[in-house]
């Protein structure tokens, strides 16, 4: 006879694919006519960007442009100068599920870049990038709470979560008029952009989450006046609503921001010089919200007049320990061997590899940054150098469980240097870090049990009361159910308060 079950709902994150898709770029590049001839290249670099993100019946698609950006010295002026071509990219992958309101997360990495001219106007470029997917759904999971049974004695146990309440992908766009400040020489060409998002204060109130914060926006520019390029700095304030539906101020949430797209238009002024830009970014919002709740199941069961058949059940719970969020500065001495330093040029910084572990109350971060320089040097003119940094960096979060895990992002929000040799560089890399700990809960229950009335217990083989020598830390439902009594009854005839004998002792059990 199948029993009655009752039970309850939590919803958690559920990863239901995962994987890579790898594009190559192979194509020429011939510059544009108000581009000078290339005297020598410098630097060549691969920026994927997506645009779209769509989740169809049967497969993953990530759309976007993966920008050519070729600097190098012009035949002439021996001026520092970039070329820049957009190149669309679709990735697809196969996919099959039935989970509704699924989400896709992407991301791209570039895997290698290789430039060489053909001519002083066209470039053959060879390269490519991984998009990583993540497609990702709110599940619902059912725990079973109460069993109804003849006989029936059952286990429960119970702990904190994190209901999710919703999760959901959307993105702002932001657009922003930029003056250049005074004494700043007005613009010939955009050498590099970078623009970096920091969500600063977050908020929670009913039905929406409130953020605010700022992007760094980064540009390196060539001028008229001096053959090295120039460069400029600017904060661009925000402060966004996202319209999240069930959202009161008891939640907790998780949120990552991304720069999905930059765009720079150089504009002139009433003098008819360029020296402002407009800049348009594309800003990506991933959310998760959470609220606490305890949550209780049936974790096994028995009964005492009959055997018992039992389906058993693992649910995977999470809780969300909290978030932290940091901006520390990374300081590291760079040796640029046979360069001699006359003036940098520019130099610029990304991280190229990140990972995070958990210890002492602390998620550490470790990983390298890629410290790219165009450095000025007496003999050589202008030169490219790239170097490898190492990083480390701590946030404290307190732990809430065992089985704890960090999710963190990081990337340089600026980067600045000081000459302190005629080869050799500080440089002072500032940090962007922010960390969300988990803490994975396993949760195996008894999913359905049904009595075998086929095979009763007799009660004529039982005995009326045992005598059973405990061991310190024998729990008395393993005791319970060996001599077909009850955990209750033991506490009861014996004094005992906990589920578990604390030292050796003699218990009376009791059928």
């Amino acid at each position: 006879m199948e029993c009655k079950a009752a039970g309850e709902s939590v919803f958690a994150k559920d990863v239901i694919f995962e994987g890579n898709c790898e594009q190559a770029v192979d194509t020429e590049l011939t510059l544009p006519d108000y581009c000078p001839d290339i005297g020598r290249l410098l630097k060549c670099r691969l920026i994927p960007m997506i645009t779209s993100r769509q989740v169809n019946f049967d497969s993953l698609v990530v759309e976007g442009n993966a920008r050519i950006s070729v600097v190098y010295l012009d035949d002439r002026d021996k001026k520092i100068r970039c070329c820049e071509r957009d190149y669309q990219f679709k990735a697809s992958v196969p996919y099959e599920d039935t989970a509704e309101n699924v989400r896709l997360l992407a991301d791209a990495r570039v895997d290698y870049v290789n430039c060489r001219a053909l001519s002083q106007r066209k470039l053959d470029i060879h390269g490519a990038f991984t998009v990583h997917m993540t497609a990702v759904c709110r599940r619902e999971n059912e725990l079973v709470t109460d069993v109804e049974g003849d006989g029936l004695r059952l286990r429960r146990e119970s702990r904190e979560i994190s209901d999710l309440v919703c999760c959901t992908h959307t993105g702002f766009e932001l657009s922003e008029a930029i003056e250049l400040s005074e004494g700043k020489p007005p613009i010939s060409s955009i050498i590099r952009t970078k623009a970096v998002i920091c969500a600063e204060e977050t908020e929670c109130i009913p039905g929406k989450l409130t953020v605010k914060g700022s992007a760094l926006f980064t540009m390196v520019y060539c001028t008229e006046q001096d053959s090295d390029p120039d460069r400029m700095e600017y904060v661009i304030p925000f402060s966004q609503f996202f319209d999240l539906p069930g959202v009161d101020e008891s939640c907790q949430f998780d949120i990552a921001l991304n720069c999905d797209m930059l765009e720079v238009s150089p504009r002139t002024d009433s003098d008819g010089e360029y020296r402002r830009v407009d800049v348009d970014l594309g800003v990506s919002a991933d959310i998760r919200v959470y609220r606490d709740r305890e949550a209780s199941w049936v974790s096994d069961a028995y009964s005492v007049d009959y055997e018992l058949n039992c389906v058993r059940k693992q649910v995977r719970l999470e809780r969300l320990c909290g978030t932290a969020s940091d901006t520390p500065v990374i300081r590291q001495s760079l040796e640029l061997g046979d360069i001699k330093i006359e003036k940098v040029c520019d130099l610029w910084a990304d991280v190229a590899d990140s990972r995070e572990v958990y210890r002492d109350g602390k998620t550490v971060v470790t990983g390298n940054m890629a410290v790219c320089m165009m450095i000025r040097d007496p003999s050589r003119g202008v030169v490219y150098s790239e170097k490898n940094a190492r990083f480390e960096c701590a946030l404290a979060q307190p732990s809430c469980g065992q089985n704890v895990r960090p999710e963190c992002t990081a990337v340089v929000r600026s980067c600045g240097y000081t000459v302190s040799g005629d080869s050799k560089l500080e440089i002072q890399a500032e940090l962007c870090v922010r960390s969300s700990l988990y803490e994975d809960i396993a949760a195996r229950q008894i999913c359905s049990v049904e009595l075998d009335e086929s095979r009763p217990k007799s009660p004529d083989n039982r005995p009326a009361a045992v005598l059973y020598f405990a061991e310190p830390g024998e729990e008395l439902w393993n005791i319970a159910r060996e001599y077909n009594s009850s955990v209750e009854s033991i506490q009861l005839d014996n004094g005992i308060e906990g589920d578990a004998v604390e030292e050796s002792r003699l218990l009376i059990v009791t059928a």
